[in-house]
C-alpha cells in the first residue's frame, strides 16, 4: 500500500506543480505587459498572488515529492514545510478577499455612481494594505516556524504502521510546550485567520451577486448603452471573484475537515494524494480565471489608461484662386 500512496502523491504534486507554473508564469507575462516601465498598486496585488501561488507549489509540493520518494526530512525541513504550507494558504485567502473588496468597491460604483472622483488616495491605501497583508502573515506564522519538529516517536521507516501513508503530516509535529497556547492559538487563533475572511470573501461575492443583478436591470431612460472596456472589466472581475471564491472555499473546508479526521481515514491509499490536491488546487487554478479578467480588452481598469497618441493635424492647404 506504501509505494502505491507514495506515486499517487507524487503525481499528484507533479501535476499540480506543472499547472501552477504555466498558469502563474502566463499570468505574470499577460500582467507585465499591459502597462511596461510603471508599477500600479494593482500590480502589486496580482504579483504578490501569483507569488504565494509558485512558493505553495514549487517549496511545499517539491518538498512532499522529496519525502514521498524516501528521503526523510529534518526538524528544519518539517518547519520549513508547515510555515510554507500554512503561511501560503492563508496569504491566498487574504489576497482572494482584497482583490474580491477592490472589485465590489468598483462595481458598487458603477451602480451606484457618485460624484466623488477615484483619487491616488485609494492606491496609497491598496497599497498599505498588501504591505501589511505580507507582514501580518510572516508575523502571525512565526511562532509555527519556531515551534514544528520531526516526530522521534516514530520510526520513519515503519511500513508497518497504519499511518505511513500520511506520515508526512505526522511526522512533523508543531509542539508548542503549552496546552492553553496550543488551544488558543495553534485550533482557534490559526483556524478563525482563515476562516472570518473566508466567510468575509463568501459575504461580498453575495454581495456583488445582488449588484450585478441590480445592474442588469437599470435602464437608461429606456435606451441600452453599451459597456466601454472598463466597465466591461469591472463586470468580469467581479464575475470571476465569485467564481474563484466557490472555488476557494470548499477547497479549504474539504482540505480542514479531512486533516480532522486524518487518523480515520490514513489507511486510504488515496488521502495523501487527495489532501494534496485540495491544499494546492487553488494555487494551480487560480490564475487561468485570473488571467481572463482583462483579456482583449484595453485593461483600463488593472493596467491603468492607456495614453493615446494625439491625432496628426493636416498640414495647412493653401487653395489656388480660382478653385
Amino acid at each position: 500500500m506504501k509505494p502505491s500512496a507514495d506515486v499517487l502523491e507524487i503525481t499528484a504534486c507533479a501535476v499540480l506543480i506543472l499547472v501552477s507554473v504555466v498558469g502563474n508564469v502566463c499570468l505574470f507575462f499577460s500582467t507585465r505587459r499591459c502597462s511596461p516601465g510603471r508599477l500600479q498598486t494593482s500590480h502589486l496585488l496580482m504579483f504578490s498572488l501569483l507569488f504565494v501561488h509558485l512558493v505553495k507549489n514549487a517549496v511545499v509540493n517539491v518538498m512532499k515529492i522529496v519525502y514521498s520518494s524516501g528521503f526523510v526530512l529534518d526538524s528544519a525541513g518539517c518547519r520549513v514545510l508547515h510555515f510554507t504550507a500554512s503561511l501560503t494558504t492563508s496569504l491566498a485567502i487574504w489576497f482572494m478577499l482584497h482583490f474580491a473588496l477592490s472589485y465590489h468597491r468598483k462595481l458598487y460604483q458603477t451602480v451606484h455612481p457618485s460624484s466623488e472622483a477615484a483619487s491616488l488616495e485609494n492606491q496609497k491605501h491598496s497599497l498599505k494594505v498588501v504591505s501589511v497583508l505580507w507582514v501580518a502573515g510572516v508575523a502571525v506564522y512565526v511562532p509555527v516556524l519556531l515551534y514544528t519538529r520531526k516526530s522521534e516517536h516514530r520510526s520513519a521507516g515503519n511500513d508497518t504502521d497504519p499511518l505511513s501513508p500520511n506520515r508526512i503530516y505526522v511526522d512533523c509535529l508543531t509542539d508548542f510546550g503549552n496546552k492553553q497556547v496550543a488551544f488558543y492559538y495553534g485550533k482557534v487563533f490559526l483556524v478563525l485567520i482563515d476562516t472570518l475572511p473566508l466567510a468575509t470573501l463568501v459575504f461580498v461575492c453575495f454581495w456583488m451577486s445582488f449588484l450585478l443583478l441590480e445592474r442588469k436591470k437599470m435602464t437608461y431612460g429606456d435606451i441600452w448603452i453599451g459597456d466601454d472596456d472598463s466597465e466591461t472589466e469591472i463586470l468580469r472581475g467581479a464575475k470571476f471573484s465569485i467564481l474563484l471564491m466557490w472555488l476557494i472555499t470548499p477547497l479549504w473546508i474539504s482540505h480542514f475537515i479531512l486533516v480532522y479526521f486524518l487518523k480515520d481515514l490514513a489507511a486510504c491509499v488515496f488521502f495523501p494524494a487527495v489532501l494534496t490536491a485540495l491544499s494546492s488546487g487553488f494555487s494551480a487554478l487560480s490564475p487561468f480565471p485570473l488571467m481572463l479578467v482583462n483579456y482583449k480588452m484595453k485593461l483600463v481598469s488593472l493596467c491603468g489608461p492607456k495614453e493615446e497618441e494625439p491625432t496628426p493635424q493636416p498640414a495647412k492647404v493653401t487653395l489656388p484662386p480660382y478653385a
